[in-house]
C-alpha cells in the first residue's frame, strides 16, 4: 500500500499569463523532483521510502515516468544497500523507468542482474528481469555480457520466466553466442510453455542454430513445429523462422516434422503461407525429402490468391524436383501476371528439365 502523497507549496506553479497548474500535472512533476531527489540521497530510510512510493505513484497512477527518468541513479543505489526493506518497490520503478527510458537504465544492468542473483527465488527477481528485456531491446550490447548470469537466474527460476527469456532473445540477436549457456532452458520454456514464452525462445534458439553455438540438441524442432499453424500469428511466424533457421545447421531435423507443415499451409494469412513456403524451399534445397508429405499442398499453391505465395511455392517445388508440377510451372511462367512469380516458376521449370 502507498503512503499518502503529501504536496509541498511548490507542487502549484503558475504558468506566464498566471494560469494555475493543478496538482498531479506536469508541473507538479518538475516541481517535487528536486524534494524526491534530496529524499532519496538523505540517510532517513522513511524518508527514501516514501520518495520511492512517489515515483511509483507518478509513474502508475499518473503516468508520468519520463519526468522520473533523472532519479534512476540514485535508484540504484538504493537497490545496492542491502539493509533496505524496500528493494521490491525500487525494482518496479526501475522496470517501469526502463520501459521509458531503456539507454537511461543500461549503465544498472550490471546492479539489475546482481541483486536478480541474490533473489533469484523471489518476486523481486521478475521486476529485475522486465527492466533488463527493456534495456536489451534497445542496448543489448550492454547485458550480453551478463547473459551468464541471466540464464542462472531463469534456471534458478525454473526457465519460464517470459521477460527473462526476452532478454536473452533480444541478447541472441546482437551476440547469439552470449546466450549459449541459457540454451538447455530456452529448449525447456519452449516445451513447458510455448504460448507464453515460445515467442522468444523460438527466436533465441533458431539464432543459436544459426551461429557457430552449440546446442544441447535439436529435440525442440517437434515443440516448433506444433506451433506453426497457432492461432497466434506471431508465436506462429516464431516457429516457421526458428525451423528456417535450424535448417541451416540441419535440414534433416526439420525434414523429419515436414508434415506438420501442412496446416501452416492452408492458414488464411498469406504472410503465414508464403514464409512457410519459403522455409520448405529452404530446407528443400538440401533435402529434397522435405517436400514429400505436402507436395500437393505446395501444389495447390501455385493458384494461391497471393503473389509471394505463388512465388515460394514455385521454388519450393523446384527445389523439390515435384516432376508432376512441371506443366502448371510452365503455364505460370507463361502467363502469371506478376513477373516475379513468372521468373520463379522459369527457375523452377528449369531444375525439374
Amino acid at each position: 500500500m502507498f503512503l499518502p502523497v503529501i504536496l509541498h507549496a511548490e507542487d502549484t506553479m503558475n504558468r506566464e499569463g498566471g494560469e494555475t497548474v493543478e496538482p498531479g500535472g506536469r508541473g507538479a512533476a518538475r516541481a517535487d523532483l528536486p524534494s524526491v531527489l534530496a529524499q532519496l540521497d538523505g540517510h532517513v530510510s522513511a524518508d527514501q521510502r516514501a520518495a520511492v512510493r512517489r515515483i511509483r505513484t507518478a509513474i502508475e497512477d499518473e503516468e508520468r515516468a519520463a519526468a522520473y527518468v533523472p532519479t534512476v541513479p540514485k535508484l540504484r543505489a538504493l537497490l545496492e544497500q542491502p539493509d533496505l526493506d524496500f528493494h521490491d518497490e525500487i525494482a518496479a520503478c526501475l522496470a517501469a523507468l526502463a520501459a521509458e527510458a531503456p539507454t537511461d537504465v543500461a549503465p544498472s544492468s550490471g546492479t539489475l542482474v546482481a541483486v536478480a542473483h541474490e533473489h533469484a527465488d523471489q518476486s523481486i527477481a521478475c521486476d529485475l528481469l522486465r527492466a533488463l528485456a527493456a534495456v536489451a531491446a534497445e542496448r543489448p550490447d550492454v547485458v550480453a555480457e551478463h547473459a551468464d548470469a541471466i540464464a542462472d537466474v531463469l534456471e534458478r527460476r525454473r526457465g519460464y520466466d517470459r521477460c527473462g527469456i526476452e532478454a536473452i532473445a533480444h541478447v541472441s540477436e546482437y551476440a547469439p553466442t552470449a546466450v549459449e549457456p541459457a540454451g538447455p532452458i530456452l529448449v525447456d520454456a519452449l516445451s513447458v510453455h510455448p504460448t507464453e514464452t515460445g515467442g522468444p525462445a523460438l527466436r533465441a534458439l533458431g539464432r543459436l542454430a544459426r551461429s557457430e553455438a552449440t546446442l544441447p540438441s535439436l529435440e525442440f524442432v517437434t515443440d516448433a513445429a506444433a506451433l506453426v499453424a497457432h492461432d497466434d500469428r506471431s508465436l506462429r511466424h516464431s516457429a516457421i523462422g526458428c525451423l528456417g533457421d535450424v535448417a541451416h545447421r540441419d535440414p534433416a531435423a526439420v525434414a523429419a516434422v515436414a508434415a506438420e507443415f501442412e496446416a501452416a499451409l492452408s492458414v488464411p494469412d498469406p504472410d503465414t503461407r508464403a514464409l512457410t513456403a519459403a522455409t520448405i524451399g529452404h530446407v528443400a534445397a538440401s533435402a529434397d525429402t522435405v517436400i514429400e508429405p505436402i507436395r500437393w499442398e505446395i501444389f495447390e499453391l501455385l493458384a494461391d490468391d497471393n503473389p509471394h505465395v505463388r512465388a515460394r511455392a514455385c521454388v519450393a517445388l523446384g527445389h523439390g524436383r515435384v516432376d508432376a508440377a512441371a506443366p502448371r510451372l510452365r503455364d505460370l511462367a507463361r502467363t502469371d501476371p506478376v513477373p516475379t512469380v513468372r521468373d520463379r516458376a522459369a527457375w523452377a521449370v528449369g531444375q525439374l528439365s
